[in-house]
């Protein structure tokens, strides 16, 4: 991502981060969109993810063609929110992971 990321995207993403470090560590729930900085931002605010880092990088909305596709069908076959093994824990930490790779260079 580009070194200018506007400050309120920067803070909804760090948001993001936050919390899938929080799932990853089993402190955290995964509740969509309820519970998305980002999607706070975007999707609830504008009824789209246009502009949203997740989707300029994936080029689809609702984070489809994202690590979070493996984690929602995982979540969506098991009812679990939350990480309860070491698949759920591999799955978020991917979401995690690619989260933290959309952090401009000079804020990672």
């Amino acid at each position: 991502m580009k070194d200018t990321m506007k400050k309120k995207t920067l803070v909804a993403l760090k948001g993001s981060i936050e919390k899938w470090e929080k799932i990853v560590a089993g402190k955290g729930k995964d509740r969509g969109t309820e519970n998305c900085p980002l999607c706070k931002l975007f999707w609830a605010q504008k009824q789209t993810c246009q502009y949203c880092p997740v989707e300029r990088i994936s080029k689809r909305g609702c984070c489809e063609n994202t690590p979070y596709d493996a984690w929602n069908v995982w979540k969506e076959n098991t009812e679990k929110d939350r990480v309860v093994d070491k698949q759920s824990k591999q799955l978020a930490q991917a979401e995690l992971d690619f989260l933290k790779s959309l952090l401009p260079e000079n804020e990672k």
